[in-house]
């Protein structure tokens, strides 16, 4: 047997989400597609301290949601874009 759920409202923050992905970009800015956070994050894999530096390592990802990446969630934050024709 299926049953409906009626709809509920949005909570508080899935508000606050939903108005700061709809606000326009600054121009260059990057921002997550998903949840509108705009920290970045470059991970890197076998980098290593020398001298005070980091030194080396292989890029993996780079412009990733900071926010959405400690959650689990792999999200680029690089605006998609549309095919030139």
């Amino acid at each position: 047997m299926l049953k409906l759920v009626p709809a509920v409202a949005p909570s508080g923050k899935a508000q606050v989400t939903e108005r700061i992905k709809k606000m326009p970009r600054p121009d260059g800015a990057l921002q997550c597609n998903r949840c509108g956070s705009r920290t970045s994050a470059t991970i890197m894999n076998g980098a290593r301290v020398e001298n005070g530096r980091v030194q080396g390592g292989t890029e993996i990802h780079r412009h990733v949601c900071f926010d959405c990446i400690r959650q689990g969630i792999y999200s680029p934050m690089m605006p998609q874009l549309k095919r030139i024709e």
